[in-house]
């Protein structure tokens, strides 16, 4: 029921598409209409391709001409790979549709990533384009936007969404954490899930995360890595110069998806207050950005902006060493001198940069130094 961006943007050539489950990478790929599917997650078809990974050149011998094969969750067979890279140089007609939810087992485990013969491109949940005339702000903060939940919303059953969004951690956790055996220490790696939600859109105090959860500085740094690499959320570093700096200071992080926080903190079932309404905001319009960069192939970078003085600006979109953009989130139409002084200080260092206050305005407002727009508003401008 939604038309979703990457229809029109899916390669001819052979590709992967990577994107946290259930965000209706395999609804779009069934469009694709293959020669040839085999789904990984099938606990037979599993077994049977790591035991013998040849068997997909024996099925590929009795497709003739150019043919498109579709393989979800490839990530549970990572020898595949070489296998399909061999048939790609043998058979250049054809067509492989790669799918999975998470490519930690192929870089950390050295398998064998196509060389450049195949295009990749992420999925997410729903963006406001997508949801179009059924985008509810209340409803993205408290719930996110994943499609069944999301539809489960509109059919007005906000528990069974409730309920969807906690079996999603829990599938998480089985599946994706101890099913691919990412950790040796489910309990603790749940532990710090759960103080790492606690800690979402803030700077990340990583030894602070270590004392509480009684585990090594290292271990912090190794679990939020799974985190990334499993496509749950990702980092946001510091505008710095130099990119070593950058690395060395501390990162924000911002999970994928807002119900999927809320679940993981075990506060689905009261609504946000005003704090957790700001926090949420601010984590949904990273999200809307990094969904339009990598559906629209911007090549942005993004950096949040905070000087020694503790001025701060939420959001530099750059590309290559030249910014952009400078965005402040505020989930409050009324804007006080106090919370845009961070932006007003960047504007002073960097008047040529276009300043934008992203809050929920009726009508758009225009500043000495930054204009003020709805969020859905500025994307359009944006875009």
């Amino acid at each position: 029921m939604y038309k979703r961006t990457l229809e029109n943007h899916l390669p001819d050539k052979s590709f992967f598409l990577f994107g946290p489950r259930q965000v209706g990478k395999s609804t779009l790929l069934n469009k694709e209409k293959a020669d040839l599917t085999i789904n990984l997650l099938d606990p037979e078809l599993q077994l049977s391709y790591t035991k013998n990974p040849n068997l997909l050149s024996q099925q590929v011998e009795e497709l003739q001409g150019s043919a498109t094969i579709f393989i979800d969750e490839v990530q549970r067979v990572p020898k595949i790979l070489d296998v399909i890279h061999s048939l790609m140089e043998q058979r250049p007609t054809l067509k492989f549709i790669l799918c999975g939810s998470s490519a930690r087992k192929l870089r950390h485990g050295a398998a064998n990533l196509l060389g450049g013969r195949a295009i990749y491109r992420t999925m997410h949940p729903l963006t406001f384009e997508e949801l179009s005339e059924t985008f509810n702000l209340q409803w993205i903060l408290g719930y996110g936007s994943l499609p069944h939940v999301y539809t489960t919303l509109n059919q007005k059953k906000p528990e069974e969404a409730e309920d969807l969004l906690r079996a999603y951690v829990i599938t998480y956790l089985k599946e994706e954490v101890k099913a691919e055996a990412l950790v040796r220490n489910l309990q603790g790696f749940q532990n710090f899930l759960d103080v790492a939600a606690a800690q979402y859109a803030e700077q990340i105090n990583f030894s602070g995360i270590a004392r509480d959860c009684q585990i090594a500085l290292s271990t912090v740094r190794e679990y939020y890595a799974i985190l990334e690499d499993t496509l749950l959320g990702t980092f946001l570093y510091p505008y710095l110069k130099s990119p070593r700096q950058r690395m060395s200071h501390q990162p924000k992080f911002y999970f994928f998806d807002n119900g999927v926080t809320r679940a993981i903190l075990g506060t689905l079932k009261d609504p946000p207050g005003r704090i957790e309404q700001g926090r949420l905001y601010d984590q949904w319009f990273m999200q809307e950005i990094i969904r339009h960069s990598e559906y629209h192939q911007k090549d942005w970078k993004l950096f949040f902006w905070r000087t020694s003085h503790g001025a701060e600006v939420d959001l530099l979109i750059c590309r290559g060493t030249k910014i952009l953009y400078a965005i402040e989130c505020k989930i409050s139409e009324n804007l006080s001198a106090s919370d845009l002084s961070g932006l007003r200080s960047f504007h002073e260092t960097h008047p040529e940069v276009p300043c934008f206050i992203a809050a929920p305005v009726k009508q758009p407002l225009k500043l000495s130094f930054a204009r003020v727009l709805h969020p859905t508003k500025l994307f359009k401008e944006l875009r």
